[in-house]
């Protein structure tokens, strides 16, 4: 494999997982070794495990036809395959999304799913998973010519009669009637998904490429749309310098790749290709070269984008160049760039992705495991100090200090006591939060929003189905929402009622928070109000309509829901987990301390030798404070190694082998 900028930072990124993951393997049994590993630190490590194991990093190449993305892929990916991997004939261009990737647990193959399926009523995502709706064909790698033929099969077509493709969901009836030749062939896909499981260096670190078609195919499939292109670390998205921006592609952009927000998304990326068409030798380069620039900047205007974001490129110079290793052409193809950029985005993102979604849950965890042991830290040097004070002491002033000591132990009794009613409250307050977020009764609601749509004979009845049902769903969130900042606040008064009327250390609580879900509710609101205005809506079987928008965002509104109330409930179950451990040690060390002032009464040689286990206590726990730290610390280092595979030296290794 060419060393490329992309199979660097994958190399680099791969090494960072790695060393992340070596922190949690060592971290775990450290944990239950010092007798620290609680239900939030055992969920956080568990989480964060499951994302460091997923290698999967998805690069989206969307346009319209003939814009080169095939080519793109060719020259970005591929290269070193010596020729074209995807074909790219004159007159020939993908009609169907393509995935590509390695499964290193199946022989290399290509996967097709017919064009029929669309008669079934089953999402694109349960397809993929039952392998009986696919054709499979072995790939014949150690064939170049057999190979390319195979893999051309993804550019097939059909004729079939029109009415045909109004039942597939390619054509509106109404539209239908006003074609003069009722008995017209017209041209479909033969397929409607393909995938490549093909061996490449890149494609083993995780890469997996998606391919999409033009504008048609890319609305006749919105899980490709509202899933699939979202999922993507990076999307790239191709026009053509020979025609510019053209409506069908600012169509294609404002309805299915600008996103809300997208345009602060680093992985979203304008390649502006075919970039030699404009190559003139009887120019001078400055002058090509400005004006590509301009056309750059005029890319920028119209898609609303920054000028940052439009790389110029020539995919079919770069995969000549580097197929002929011809290094001028290459860096005049500036293919480079775009390379050095989409590997810097997609790679950061997904970075970004683990370290914001799970890896700061677990510095959470261990941030609170700190305020633990600061506080068992802080009680042993009290009691230090209070034994040490006894030496001096009469048996009197020793009676008086014991009968003060049984008092407190008294009143904290009381501060037990009301804490165990805060519990309870806090309970009930989180048994109406989950309900709020009930998959089923949210089931119900989203039945009859379908049974509504189904029964609108009008566009605009079914749009304001769609509006009533997105209105129901976010009145949940907003419940949701309330009753989780009354939670919130009655939990900050807990934790700090025991903070000011028992010198307990200021322990943070873990907290929940519904804002990134209702962010998430929100773009898919904005998306669904695109869905439903949008031409290609209107312009499409009614029934269609409503099994693609209940298969594409309102399942994903479920996820959301659904993702809610996982966290939700694990909140609700260990929120006070923290204070509860520090209410029992507390009760233990008054009941510690009356007895050390017994034992004071009676031996001075049994509070020496009490004096020296708490001295080991505070060495003990200081060790633990020390590894808690550093661990934190090289849990939160986001540096990916250099090209040597060095790092900044981390300072958790061999505390964890014990202290």
């Amino acid at each position: 494999m060419a060393d490329t900028q992309l199979a660097r930072q994958l190399n680099a990124f791969t090494q960072w997982k790695q060393r992340q993951r070596k922190t949690l393997t060592q971290l775990t049994p450290w944990l239950k070794q010092q007798g620290l590993y609680t239900a939030e630190a055992h969920h956080a490590i568990e989480r964060s495990h499951q994302a460091l194991g997923d290698d999967k990093i998805t690069v989206a190449v969307a346009g319209e036809y003939s814009r080169g993305k095939t080519e793109l892929i060719n020259a970005l990916f591929f290269s070193d395959f010596g020729r074209r991997l995807l074909p790219t004939d004159a007159g020939r261009t993908t009609m169907c999304p393509t995935e590509i990737f390695q499964d290193s647990a199946a022989e290399p193959y290509l996967r097709l799913l017919p064009i029929e399926t669309r008669h079934q009523d089953a999402s694109l995502h349960s397809l993929r998973q039952d392998l009986s709706n696919w054709i499979t064909q072995p790939l014949q790698l150690d064939d170049p010519a057999a190979l390319e033929a195979q893999l051309r099969e993804i550019t097939a077509s059909r004729r079939v009669p029109l009415d045909e493709a109004v039942r597939l969901g390619l054509y509106r009836a109404e539209a239908a009637e006003q074609v003069p030749h009722q008995d017209e062939l017209v041209e479909i896909p033969k397929w409607r998904l393909a995938q490549i499981n093909f061996r490449h260096p890149l494609l083993a670190r995780g890469l997996r490429i998606l391919d999409t078609p033009g504008l048609n195919a890319v609305g006749n499939e919105p899980e490709l749309t509202y899933e699939m292109l979202p999922d993507a670390q990076a999307v790239l998205f191709v026009l053509g310098a020979d025609t510019g921006v053209t409506r069908s592609d600012l169509e294609m952009w404002q309805q299915f790749v600008k996103r809300p927000g997208s345009q602060r998304r680093r992985g979203l990326m304008v390649v502006l290709n075919k970039t030699d068409t404009l190559w003139d030798e009887l120019r001078p380069q400055q002058e090509v070269i400005a004006s590509i620039d301009r056309q750059c900047r005029e890319v920028a205007r119209v898609l609303d984008v920054g000028y940052h974001q439009i790389f110029a490129a020539s995919a079919h110079k770069a995969l000549l160049a580097r197929i002929r290793g011809d290094r001028p052409l290459e860096q005049r193809s500036a293919i480079e760039q775009v390379e050095k950029h989409l590997s810097d985005a997609m790679v950061h993102n997904r970075r970004d992705l683990i370290m914001n979604e799970y890896t700061e849950t677990v510095c959470g965890a261990l941030e609170t495991l700190e305020g633990i042991v600061s506080t068992r830290h802080k009680r042993a040097s009290k009691q230090l100090d209070s034994l040490g004070g006894l030496s001096g002491q009469s048996e009197t002033a020793i009676a008086h200090m014991l009968r003060e000591t049984q008092r407190d132990k008294q009143r904290y009794q009381l501060s037990v006591e009301a804490y165990r009613d805060s519990r309870i409250s806090f309970q009930r307050h989180g048994e109406t939060l989950v309900e709020a977020l009930n998959l089923n009764t949210l089931d119900s609601v989203i039945e009859q929003a379908r049974q509504q749509m189904s029964g609108a004979w009008t566009t605009h009845g079914l749009r304001e189905a769609m509006r009533i049902l997105f209105d129901d769903i976010n009145q949940r969130m907003e419940t949701v929402s309330a009753q989780t900042q009354s939670m919130r606040r009655l939990l900050r008064t807990i934790y700090r009622r025991f903070h000011t009327d028992h010198d307990f250390s200021p322990l943070q609580p873990a907290m929940f928070s519904i804002v990134k879900y209702q962010v998430e509710l929100g773009l898919l609101h904005q998306e669904a109000d695109v869905f439903r205005s949008s031409a290609r809506t209107v312009m499409t079987e009614q029934h269609f309509v409503i099994r693609r928008y209940f298969r594409t965002i309102i399942s994903r509104v479920r996820k959301v829901f659904r993702s809610a109330r996982e966290d939700a409930l694990q909140w609700l179950n260990h929120a006070l987990d923290p204070l509860t451990l520090e209410v029992k040690e507390h009760r233990g060390a008054i009941a510690q301390k009356i007895t050390d002032l017994k034992d004071a009464s009676q031996s001075r040689k049994t509070i020496h030798q009490r004096i020296l286990a708490l001295q080991r206590d505070s060495q003990r726990l200081s060790g633990q404070l020390s590894s808690l730290r550093n661990v934190r610390q090289a849990l939160a280092n986001q540096a990916l190694p250099d090209a040597q595979g060095k790092v900044q030296p981390q300072l958790v290794s061999n505390q964890l082998r014990g202290s």
